[in-house]
């Protein structure tokens, strides 16, 4: 009897080890946090999977309590049944980030790239022509493929110096069919654009950043960095459900990175979550989808501090342009996702708003001015904007 309790007792702390390492490690995967934020149900899921990490806990505890046959057989069963389940759990999601998408054909920038400029000599004032969309959102039965098709097609046909797409690639991130899926879009509608490709919430959804970093990324690569050229500097957040992934050390990061530029120099600031945005009521998240006020209170001091140019952004599905003390913000989540209709708030910042249309954003930078385009998927302007740059 007492060997059997021995092996009943060493069967248990084994299970309850692993059980809690790996729950703790399913609780940091990227964007998970965040995802609580906004989805309640999401969150009573994981507190089941909590109940099922600590069961061994509990049984374990009965067993220690009062030793007996039918304690010593539910501590076994609980054990084995939380260690099998969080095994699965850790494979499944190992597995399914461990297979990326074969981008080799994507035209790629690096973080470790200089940032591309024009060379435009009958312009020699214009210093870089960039696209910028987001959101396409592959995977989803929602979001329109001919949108996107027809988006990427314009801005490989304009010769702009570089594509930046902010985020939500996948609609669900952990799914790797969907990023090849992505992928054969994208390689045969970019060929020679220069691409540079950011995580959304939808690509980090419960582990599906190690597949968009390594279809996307190159090892080394970081979640926030900075991107120069002479006077044109792009630097970029890692941000995706709202400031959940906004770290401290990355609040530090940004406010050394404001301080070394010059002040005379263009500043971009690109995230896939927005700093202000107009929205709608989120039933999943039981609030307004909207100038989320931790952002704000977070985020805008800092760019108005050290006078940011302009903050582009997707994560809402429309295009939104802002102003607030100075800085100027603009939403383009419009790239093929399911457009935002039902919008009940309204952001006081806003001064121009179009969720009926999908399309990119197109921006010229100057000497001493930025000029924001919005094109939609047709090539169609429907919206400009001259921004004085600092």
């Amino acid at each position: 009897m007492a060997n059997e309790n021995k092996k009943t007792v060493n069967l248990n702390i084994i299970s309850i080890i692993v059980t809690i390492a790996l729950f703790i490690w399913f609780t940091f995967r990227t964007g998970l946090i965040g995802t609580f934020h906004w989805h309640r149900d999401i969150f009573m899921y994981y507190l089941i999977l909590l109940v099922t990490a600590v069961l061994p806990v509990i049984f374990g505890v009965i067993f220690l309590l009062k030793r007996n046959k039918v304690s010593r057989l539910l501590v076994k069963i609980f054990s084995i049944f939380s260690l099998s389940l969080w095994i699965i759990i850790y494979l499944g999601l190992t597995v399914l980030g461990a297979m990326p998408a074969n981008a080799k054909n994507i035209p790629l920038l690096t973080q470790k790239d200089t940032l591309p400029l024009s060379h435009n000599k009958d312009n020699q004032d214009l210093y870089a022509h960039y696209a910028f969309a987001s959101d396409p959102h592959w995977g989803s039965s929602n979001s329109d493929s001919q949108a996107r098709i027809n988006i990427m097609n314009n801005i490989e046909n304009n010769d702009y110096d570089a594509f930046f797409c902010l985020g939500d690639i996948s609609d669900v991130g952990m799914i790797p069919s969907i990023y090849k899926e992505a992928v054969h879009d994208i390689s045969d509608c970019i060929k020679k654009t220069p691409v540079m490709i950011l995580p959304g919430n939808h690509d980090g959804i419960v582990n599906g950043m190690p597949a968009f970093k390594k279809t996307f990324m190159k090892r080394g690569d970081k979640m926030y960095y900075r991107m120069d050229n002479g006077p044109v500097h792009i630097i970029v957040l890692f941000m995706l459900w709202d400031d959940a992934e906004f770290s401290k050390r990355q609040e530090k990061w940004l406010i050394r990175q404001l301080e070394d530029i010059p002040e005379k120099d263009t500043v971009i600031i690109l995230s896939h979550c927005y700093i202000l945005g107009s929205g709608y009521w989120d039933e999943a998240a039981h609030k307004n989808w909207g100038d989320i006020p931790s952002v704000v209170k977070r985020l805008t001091p800092i760019l108005e501090k050290y006078h940011v140019d302009l903050h582009l952004s997707g994560h809402d599905h429309f295009f939104e342009d802002l102003e607030k003390d100075g800085v100027n913000y603009f939403v383009l989540g419009s790239m093929g996702g399911k457009l935002d209709t039902d919008l009940i708030y309204n952001s006081p910042y806003s001064k121009w708003l179009n969720n009926t249309d999908f399309g990119y954003v197109d921006l010229k930078i100057y000497n001493k001015q930025i000029i924001l385009t919005v094109y939609t998927q047709y090539g169609d302007p429907i919206y400009s904007k001259e921004i004085e740059t600092r």
